[in-house]
């Protein structure tokens, strides 16, 4: 008999073996991500401590993560995003949970809504929708930052925020959003409005920058506001030594000056 001839071969090159390693991995991962079962629904990849040592295979492999791109961020700080997300540098891509980032940075004040997702082989896109700022809303002694669903955003540094009209009322959130609507119409007028009071639930009473109180009516306020602009224009109104104007009778603006003289109909 011939004696077979005992041929010891060469190991693989390591590139070779990472190369394989690495494919052997994006295959599993493909098939957990898809989260479809193998052989009908028997053996299930990629769960529990298979998912956890397949990650970091995937890791060694090099599918791991390096880049983070954040979109929509304005005024949420950077900071607090990356602290939400919890996501470090060389993480394995696998080992991120995607719906407890998201809810995470949803908990954050300026953030409405998140996502976040994978871009193999190396980076984690997040984006962000913040809240929109609309007026500061003056509660218990207390000015904070509401968004236009009338929901607080912060009570804190709100500095950046002067131009915003001032709103006073329990209400007075859930009603700025319409109430801007209207002052928009006309915008030089709009300008000149400092704050606004909800009044029983109703209507407003507005506080021009020369301290006039404009007394809207709780329908057709529109009208009314753009009856104002049109004698603001034409007599100079805000200029007079006026304390109020009231626009709560249709096609009638009712003065109250300053002084012991009573209010004129105009």
């Amino acid at each position: 008999m011939n004696a077979r001839r005992n041929v010891r071969r060469r190991p693989a090159p390591r590139w070779l073996r990472r190369t394989v390693r690495a494919a052997a991995a994006a295959a599993l991962a493909a098939i957990a991500l898809s989260g479809s079962a193998w052989l009908s629904g028997r053996i299930e990849i990629a769960t529990g401590r298979a998912f956890d040592a397949l990650a970091l295979e995937m890791a060694g492999a090099g599918i791991r993560v390096e880049k983070i791109f954040l979109e929509g961020r304005r005024h949420e700080s950077a900071d607090s995003v990356a602290s939400a997300l919890a996501v470090p540098r060389g993480a394995p891509m696998l080992g991120i949970d995607l719906e407890a980032a998201r809810r995470r940075l949803e908990k954050l004040p300026w953030v409405r809504s998140a996502g976040v997702e994978r871009r193999f082989p190396d980076t984690v896109r997040v984006t962000i929708v913040e809240r929109l700022p609309l007026a500061l809303w003056q509660r218990r002694n207390e000015l904070v930052l509401v968004d236009d669903r009338g929901d607080v955003i912060a009570h804190e540094d709100l500095g950046r925020f002067p131009d915003l009209l001032v709103i006073v009322g329990k209400d007075a959130p859930v009603h700025a959003g319409s109430l801007l609507k209207i002052l928009s119409n006309e915008p030089a007028l709009k300008k000149r409005v400092n704050a606004a009071v909800r009044v029983g639930a109703r209507r407003w009473n507005l506080r021009m920058d020369n301290g006039v109180y404009v007394w809207l009516p709780e329908r057709g306020a529109l009208d009314a506001w753009n009856r104002l602009a049109r004698f603001e224009r034409l007599h100079g109104l805000l200029e007079q030594d006026l304390q109020s104007i009231d626009l709560r009778i249709p096609d009638q603006l009712i003065v109250r000056t300053r002084g012991p003289a009573e209010g004129k109909k105009t």
